[in-house]
């Protein structure tokens, strides 16, 4: 028992080593990846953005492109179309990639959720993403007549000389903007952490 214990934790050691080198085998192969563009938008669930809908047993759904869709009426609705939520996916190329996800929240729990600094590679074809939530500067003047809402998120990014991510952990922090500083320097800051993958796999 003692030595099938010492083997599991051995294999499990391996598998944190390889892939901490794989990460650093991207970093090197591809560079690193950067936050180009980005923007959220809070809204009553009913003024949807994003089609399709949440799961059963979810508040948050996302993906990640790497080539343009065939047709964004298949992603956005004609209330996003008519905004600038469609342009940002006619750019993506071999390097670049955008970030889509949607977070459902009760009305007293308003909050933007936007890209944080360094977003990194943590595998051959895995990225880690922090995410910033952050509570409207002034939630007195934010007004809107629902008790539900979504924030839908969008976030451009560049990827020198090598393919993007086809999934990404996606680490969400609180700020605090009294202080204006980001609780996010430790695993224990994470508020919540959410997986996604490429839209044309889902």
């Amino acid at each position: 028992m003692h030595r099938r214990a010492l083997l599991s934790s051995a294999a499990a050691l391996s598998l944190a080593g390889l892939s901490g080198c794989l990460a650093d085998a991207r970093r090197t192969a591809s560079g690193r990846i950067r936050a180009d563009t980005g923007h959220s938008q809070l809204h009553p669930t009913d003024e949807r953005y994003v089609k399709g809908s949440f799961p059963d047993d979810a508040d948050f759904r996302g993906w990640l492109f790497s080539d343009p869709p065939a047709d964004q009426r298949d992603v956005f609705t004609d209330r996003a179309m008519q905004g600038q939520y469609s342009n940002d996916l006619l750019e993506v190329d071999g390097d670049s990639f955008v970030l889509l996800f949607e977070v459902r929240m009760a009305r007293e729990d308003a909050a933007f959720y936007n890209v944080g600094l360094s977003p990194s590679w943590s595998g051959w074809r895995d990225a880690d993403i922090p995410i910033r939530r952050s509570p409207p500067a002034d939630p007195d003047a934010f007004e809107v007549d629902a008790d539900t809402l979504v924030c839908t998120h969008l976030s451009t990014f560049d990827v020198a000389r090598g393919a993007t991510p086809t999934d990404a952990t996606l680490r969400v922090f609180e700020r605090d903007d009294e202080s204006g500083t980001t609780h996010g320097s430790s695993a224990e800051s994470v508020v919540a952490t959410h997986r996604v993958g490429r839209w044309s796999d889902r």
